[in-house]
C-alpha cells in the first residue's frame, strides 16, 4: 500500500491510501482501546461535535483484503478523506490558536473517560470548511498517571510558544515552524523574546518558571555527571510525542479518572482560557486588508466581474478551485456556492487572518492558506517526505488569479512566461486570468520607486504569452475599468 509518509513515526501503525480510500493500519493493542473508545459512545460523542475526524472501521471482506497486503496488521480505520492539506506554516496566527483550542478540548474531554494525548503536534489538525478537526487518532492511549500531561511541553512548544512570539516579537508562523518540525525550546524562546520579557505576568508560569526549573537542573547534573551523584534522584515520568520521545510501558495499567485528573484538568482550562486571550489580541492589519476598500473598481465593475466568473464556475463546474491572491475572499466564497472545493491562498497572513474570521461565522468548503508563490512552503521532514511541497497539494480543476499577475510581476520579478507556466502546472483544466495594464492604478501604485521595466506588457503580449500554454475561451472588458478577464482552458 501507498504509505503517507506524514505517518511513519506512528508506533501503533501507518496511515495509507487504497482504491481512494484513506485507511489506518492500527496494532492489536491500539485496536482493542479503539473498540472501548467505540463502546463507551466517546468517538461518536467527539466526532459528533466535529473534535475527531470521521472514522469507522473496515469491516470483511475489506479487512482481509487490506490484511493480506499489509503483512503483520489485522485491524483498520478508515477516515473521512480531506482536501486540501495544510501545515501549521501556512496558517493565520486565529487558525493555530483554534487548532491549539481544540487539541485542549479534546484532552479535556478523554480525561473525563481516563484517557489522554500522548502528544500534542500541531500536524494532528486539520481545517475542514474553516474549522480544526482532529485527524491523528491513535495520539490517544490509556496513560499511567492522570494527574500530569505529558505531551504539555509538545503543546507549549507547538502551539503557546509561537502564539506568544507573534503577539509580543511580531514572529510569522513560517519563520517558526520552518526550521524545526517539533516548534523551538525554551531557551530559543527566551533569547527570542528577550530577559525584560520573561516577567510578563503572562509568560511566568508557562516561560519564566519552567525555563528557571530547567535551569537548575541543568546545573546540578553539571555538577553530579552520571553515576557521581550521592543522591540520584527519582526519574521523571517517560514523556510522549513523536519527535524523538517514548511513551509509558504498553502494560501499565490505566489510573482511574477521578480527583488524579483536576490538577491537569485545572492546568488545562488555564491554558484555554490564554489562548483565547491571545486569539482575541489579534488585530490584523496591513498594506492590503483595506484592499476591496480602496481598489479602483466600482461597483458596475464589481459586479459584472463577479457575475462572469460566477457564470463561467457554475457552467464548468469543477470540483476543486484554487483562489491565488484571494485577499479576504470573494471569489472563493463564489466558487464554493457553485459546489467546489476551495483552496484560498495569499502571501499576506493578516488577509488569510481576515478570511478565516470570516469563515468563523459563515463556514463554507474553503481552506485559507499563507503561501508566497515567489517562494511556496517546500517539502520538509525526513527524506523530504513527511510533508509535501505547496505546490503539489495545490492542485486544481480551475485556478482563480484575479488582480495577480501584476504583483507577481513586480513584487515577485517573475516574467509573464514564468506565471503562465505556474497556472500552468496548477490547474488540470481551466483558469480565469485577470490582465491589468502598466497605466492601471494599482500598477503604478506597485511601481513607486522602482524602475518601471513593463512598458513592452500590453493586451497583445499577454494573449500571445498566455496562448501557447492554454486555449482562450472568452475574453472580457471589465466596465469602467482598463482590465480584462481571460477564461482558458489548459492545453494537452
Amino acid at each position: 500500500m501507498p504509505r503517507l509518509q506524514a505517518s511513519f513515526r506512528d508506533p501503533s501503525g501507518y496511515v495509507f491510501d487504497h482504491q481512494g480510500h484513506i485507511f489506518r493500519a492500527v496494532n492489536a493493542q491500539f485496536g482493542s482501546l479503539w473498540d472501548g473508545l467505540c463502546q463507551s459512545g466517546l468517538v461518536a460523542k467527539l466526532t459528533a461535535d466535529r473534535l475527531l475526524v470521521p472514522t469507522k472501521v473496515a469491516a470483511a471482506p475489506l479487512d482481509q483484503t487490506l490484511a493480506a497486503e499489509n503483512p503483520g496488521f489485522g485491524s483498520f480505520l478508515e477516515h473521512e478523506p480531506i482536501q486540501p492539506i495544510t501545515y501549521p506554516y501556512e496558517w493565520s496566527a486565529s487558525m493555530l490558536a483554534d487548532a491549539g483550542i481544540l487539541t485542549l478540548d479534546l484532552q479535556m474531554r478523554l480525561l473525563a473517560g481516563g484517557y489522554s494525548l500522548k502528544d500534542a503536534s500541531a500536524y494532528n489538525i486539520q481545517f475542514v470548511e474553516g474549522r480544526p478537526v482532529f485527524i491523528d487518532i491513535t495520539s490517544i492511549e490509556r496513560p499511567q498517571r492522570l494527574d500530569l500531561w505529558f505531551a504539555l511541553g509538545q503543546f507549549q512548544r507547538m502551539f503557546l510558544f509561537p502564539l506568544l512570539l507573534h503577539r509580543y516579537r511580531g514572529w510569522d508562523l513560517r519563520s517558526y515552524f520552518l526550521p524545526s518540525l517539533d516548534g523551538r525550546t525554551l531557551e530559543q524562546v527566551r533569547r527570542s523574546l528577550g530577559r525584560l520579557a520573561l516577567w510578563r505576568p503572562s509568560l511566568l508560569l508557562d516561560v519564566t518558571l519552567p525555563l528557571l526549573l530547567e535551569r537548575k537542573e541543568n546545573k546540578r547534573q553539571a555538577a553530579h555527571p552520571q553515576g557521581k551523584d550521592a543522591s540520584p534522584r527519582r526519574p521523571l515520568p517517560p514523556q510522549s510525542g513523536r519527535f524523538g520521545e517514548t511513551s509509558l510501558p504498553a502494560q501499565a495499567k490505566p489510573a482511574p479518572a477521578g480527583d488524579s485528573s483536576q490538577t491537569q484538568l485545572l492546568n488545562l482550562k488555564r491554558l484555554r482560557g490564554k489562548m483565547t486571550k491571545l486569539a482575541a489580541a489579534l488585530k490584523p492589519r496591513s498594506e492590503w486588508t483595506s484592499y476591496t476598500e480602496t481598489c479602483t473598481y466600482d461597483e458596475t465593475a464589481e459586479n459584472a466581474k463577479k457575475q462572469w466568473v460566477r457564470e463561467f464556475l457554475c457552467t464548468h463546474r469543477p470540483g476543486q478551485v484554487l483562489d491565488l491572491g484571494c485577499n479576504q475572499g470573494d471569489y472563493s466564497f463564489i466558487a464554493a456556492e457553485c459546489g467546489a472545493r476551495v483552496l484560498a491562498a495569499d502571501s499576506d497572513p493578516q488577509v488569510i487572518e481576515q478570511l478565516y474570521r470570516r469563515l468563523r461565522q459563515n463556514p463554507r468548503a474553503i481552506t485559507p492558506v499563507v503561501a508566497d508563490l515567489g517562494n511556496p512552503s517546500p517539502a520538509i521532514g525526513f527524506r523530504n517526505a513527511e510533508r509535501t511541497r505547496f505546490l503539489d497539494r495545490a492542485q486544481s480543476d480551475c485556478l482563480l488569479a484575479l488582480a495577480l499577475v501584476h504583483h507577481l510581476l513586480v513584487s515577485a520579478n517573475l516574467s509573464l512566461e514564468a506565471i503562465r507556466d505556474l497556472f500552468c502546472d496548477l490547474t488540470r483544466s481551466h483558469a480565469i486570468v485577470e490582465f491589468v495594464p502598466t497605466h492601471d492604478p494599482m500598477f503604478q501604485r506597485l511601481l513607486k520607486f522602482r524602475v518601471n521595466l513593463f512598458e513592452g506588457l500590453t493586451l497583445e503580449t499577454f494573449r500571445s504569452a498566455f496562448s501557447q500554454r492554454f486555449e482562450i475561451l472568452k475574453e472580457a472588458a471589465i466596465p469602467n475599468s482598463p482590465r480584462t478577464l481571460f477564461f482558458l482552458r489548459k492545453r494537452c
